[in-house]
């Protein structure tokens, strides 16, 4: 054995496949009962509906290049024949015409105009200068220096608010001007890349596929972690059975917030301790809401002061719709548990008066112990202090996933080259 893969959402997994083709050998030890991690196809009433990670892009290359290896089937959506397109500004849904959208993007372009300064090598890590100390800006005290008509504007908090997933005010403002950038500095290209292609058979057929191409030495699902003990000779990983895994190297490839949910002999360094303490400030609520009628094919965004910032068309028809929805301040959403059909039904009214709720299906990352957040959204100041050192080997511990990747952080795309990177770096340690 070589390595012992802690964590089996697309990084481990990726890394898993990577070192087998360099003939190394490795055991993949995985809290959950799946493969997959923040990213998790379920099915339901029909649908395989993606509770966590869904939207894959061209723009995105490493998860498009995987992709194109399997075969894997994609789609548009939203379907955008016959999608209307709403805001909610001052208390009201605004329908937006061709041209409003046309404006609408033309002011997200103006809003993300720093991410060309700040990201001028956007795949590359480094950032470009910052003289207005943006770096420490939150999203909300960038929208606050922004100025356009209200309509728009309101469009615009609701993508940030659909971007951080989380209460503006502690969303660093770098995460939306780093995906504008990676996206050729296009508001339209940033709205593909963020939400208009997903996979027909979910996410699960990626990750199986590559699973599949990982020659293993084991894989041992419901298997959490309690220490991680490193010596002068090795890396012993103890599981919370009593059984233990022993390799002369580990991959961690755990969400940033809950690194300290693991005992590390030596402690890690005391900038990750630290970052897992903070958290980063994705916590928000995406779910899938059944409710009644055909709602038509609608996309409406709203901004924070809203309990929901968004919710579009998953499926509709005479016997019923289904919306996904996505609130990014769960404090605003007065709504206790995913079967609290009155309390969702509250929050969609101001997106869809009248609108009637039947059921509701999802995930509760945040207080889910083996993820605590949702996507990975840093905080103000955070991605200079935090990033470089989240991916930072400690001896023969290395460290990879989604929330410390150099590009699409937070997407699968990142996870999947933070895999590669990892991989190639484990690699090359065990053969000097």
């Amino acid at each position: 054995m070589d390595v012992v893969i802690v964590g089996g959402g697309f990084a481990g997994v990726t890394a898993a496949r990577e070192l087998s083709v360099r003939g190394r050998r490795a055991v993949l030890v995985e809290a959950r009962d799946r493969l997959g991690g923040r990213a998790y196809t379920k099915d339901h009433d029909g649908h395989p509906m993606e509770f966590g990670g869904t939207w894959v892009h061209p723009l995105q290359p490493h998860v498009w290049s995987e992709i194109d290896r399997y075969a894997i089937e994609t789609e548009t959506f939203p379907v955008l024949e016959g999608l209307r397109q709403s805001v909610v500004s001052d208390g009201r849904v605004v329908d937006l015409s061709d041209d409003d959208a046309a404006r609408a993007l033309e002011a997200f372009d103006e809003f993300c105009a720093p991410g060309m300064t700040l990201f001028p090598e956007p795949f590359l890590e480094t950032v470009g200068p910052d003289p207005e100390g943006l770096g420490e800006r939150s999203m909300r005290e960038q929208l606050d220096t922004f100025k356009a008509e209200p309509a728009l504007r309101d469009w615009v908090e609701g993508m940030c608010c659909l971007v951080a997933f989380g209460p503006l005010d502690q969303s660093g403002a770098t995460e939306i001007f780093r995906c504008y950038a990676l996206a050729g500095y296009s508001a339209a290209q940033a709205m593909a890349a963020l939400s208009a292609t997903k996979l027909v058979k979910g996410t699960r057929e990626l990750i199986n596929s590559i699973a599949g191409q990982a020659n293993l030495a084991d894989v041992r699902l419901n298997s959490p972690v309690r220490r991680v003990i490193q010596t002068d000779d090795g890396v012993r990983v103890e599981l919370e059975s009593g059984e233990a895994v022993s390799a002369p190297t580990a991959l961690i490839a755990l969400p940033m917030n809950v690194l300290n949910s693991v005992e590390f002999e030596p402690g890690l360094s005391e900038i990750k301790q630290t970052a897992s303490a903070d958290r980063h400030a994705g916590a928000g609520m995406k779910c899938f809401v059944r409710v009644k009628g055909d709602i038509g094919n609608v996309s409406i965004v709203a901004p924070e002061a809203q309990a929901v910032n968004f919710a579009v068309t998953y499926d509709h028809g005479r016997d019923g719709s289904w919306l996904i929805v996505f609130s990014a301040n769960p404090k605003k959403l007065k709504m206790t548990q995913f079967d609290d059909v009155q309390g969702m039904q509250t929050a969609l009214q101001p997106l869809l008066p009248g609108v009637e709720v039947e059921s509701i299906v999802g995930w509760d990352w945040s207080n889910d112990p083996l993820a605590l957040g949702t996507w990975c959204i840093y905080r103000p100041g955070q991605l200079a202090k935090v990033l470089p050192d989240l991916r930072t080997t400690e001896g023969r511990l290395f460290f990879a996933g989604a929330d410390s990747a150099s590009t699409w952080r937070g997407f699968i795309d990142g996870a999947i080259e933070s895999g590669y990177r990892s991989a190639r770096d484990i690699d090359s340690y065990l053969t000097s």
